[in-house]
């Protein structure tokens, strides 16, 4: 039988006690001052503090990694997207807090691949997607390789011509001599090749945050 639970309304005390004769009526008492017993326990509240067992940090976009490519590369081995596996050469720090030991391993893949033609070299890239901590922790990254070319590739050279020419130059002040030069149909272009323990630098296109507990900073 469901029973009434009145705590704050007054009744006549006749139907009061005729109520709690019938055992349809139960009294509970109001809440003392300081009295936390019949106050109603809050759902978990989701804090947007910090938690202060860890630190946050971002490396930006620009910084770089030294590191050393752990297998050979070529265009007349490689495909479109290899792996590409390098180590980092030396620690990184942010201010005077350790961010990434040597030998922490990063992953890539061969993100351009060209073969060489006639007129021109062969074209590689490669680009980062992961750092793994020793822990084997992955860290999505997006990265690439510093090199000459402002398009972060190697090769692309155009290939002289194949047929050599001799050509009168004149110099003010010294006169003329004579120069080889070629033309005619340009050379077959080469094959890039890059072997293992090369110094490749790595340069962060986007940043890169960081949760590291406070226990590992010391």
């Amino acid at each position: 039988m469901r029973r009434l639970t009145i705590t704050t309304e007054p009744l006549n005390r006749w139907v009061l006690l005729g109520l709690l004769g019938l055992g349809l009526l139960s009294v509970q008492p109001l809440a003392r001052a300081g009295d936390t017993s019949l106050i109603p326990i809050s759902p978990p509240v989701h804090r947007s503090e910090p938690d202060p067992r860890f630190i946050n940090y971002t490396l930006p976009a620009g910084t770089a990694f030294h590191v050393l490519l752990q297998s050979p590369l070529s265009t007349e081995i490689n495909q479109l997207d290899d792996p590409v596996e390098v180590i980092s050469n030396q620690h990184l720090y942010l201010y005077e807090e350790l961010m990434f030991p040597k030998n922490t391993r990063f992953i890539g893949k061969v993100s351009q691949l060209e073969p060489p033609i006639q007129g021109r070299d062969a074209i590689l890239a490669v680009t980062f997607q992961e750092i793994i901590l020793h822990n084997g922790e992955k860290l999505p990254i997006q990265a690439h390789v510093r090199t000459d070319r402002k398009d972060h590739t190697w090769g692309g050279r155009l290939t002289q011509g194949t047929k050599p020419y001799l050509s009168t130059q004149r110099v003010a002040g010294i006169g003329e001599y004579n120069k080889v030069v070629f033309g005619g149909p340009r050379a077959m272009g080469a094959h890039i090749t890059i072997p293992p323990g090369e110094h490749w630098t790595i340069i962060l296109d986007q940043p890169l945050s960081i949760t590291k507990a406070k226990a590992d900073l010391y």
